[in-house]
């Protein structure tokens, strides 16, 4: 008897790892990560993870933040980032593991040249970082504003890291998005990267002026 119990209760624990298996794909579906995320809170299996709009450029571009997410410590961030490429926001979780970053460049770009931008872009980058795993790249509609993504694995130091970049043409000039990660944490936050920026809450200017 305590053998044919030990394998019903085995049984049952795998049938309970499937069910939370099945449930947490279901809460990393596009539609309700993009619903979740407005509503303020997502959960995944027993996990809940709670969402705060905030300002990321002034007056123009507000963004759902995980709300355990912190200002990236400077030393890290300088240790993490070139100079050069730094960001000018960078959220984190409490790892410092998981970075949400927002940069609001001088670039040229224009809303009707997204694809093209996209093509050229990934291209560049592609020969920049010639041992990355390619994910993919496209265009998706935001509002009124078209967003270009792509998205790439890379080896690093400690291992495999995840990236998710996405950006916006605003007042002709481009504001870049990012989620960076390692692998291991891919599969959960590939997909919230992707609910955050469909959430995004952009104000026109023309708009904002007839207000």
């Amino acid at each position: 008897m305590g053998r044919i119990d030990e394998q019903w209760l085995k049984m049952i624990a795998e049938q309970e790892q499937k069910e939370k298996q099945k449930s947490a794909r279901s809460a990393l579906s596009g539609e309700n990560i993009s619903s979740s995320i407005q509503e303020g809170e997502l959960v995944i299996g027993d996990e809940r993870i709670h969402f705060e709009s905030k300002e990321v450029v002034p007056d123009r571009v507000y963004m759902f933040v995980p709300a355990s997410f912190v200002p990236l410590p400077d030393d890290y961030a300088k240790m993490k980032y070139p100079a050069d490429r730094r960001p000018q926001t960078i959220f984190a979780d409490e790892t410092l593991e998981i970075n949400l970053t927002v940069n609001a460049t001088n670039n040229r770009l224009v809303n009707d040249e997204m694809e093209s931008f996209v093509k050229d872009l990934s291209t560049m980058l592609k020969r920049m970082q010639p041992n990355a795993r390619w994910i993919g790249e496209g265009v998706r509609e935001v509002g009124q504003h078209k967003m270009g993504f792509y998205e790439f694995t890379v080896p690093v130091l400690d291992g495999v890291m995840y990236n998710g970049i996405f950006f916006i043409e605003l007042d002709g000039k481009g504001v870049f998005f990012g989620l960076n990660c390692m692998e291991r944490h891919q599969e959960k936050w590939q997909p919230i990267a992707h609910g955050i920026m469909n959430t995004l809450q952009i104000v026109d200017e023309k708009a904002e002026q007839e207000v």
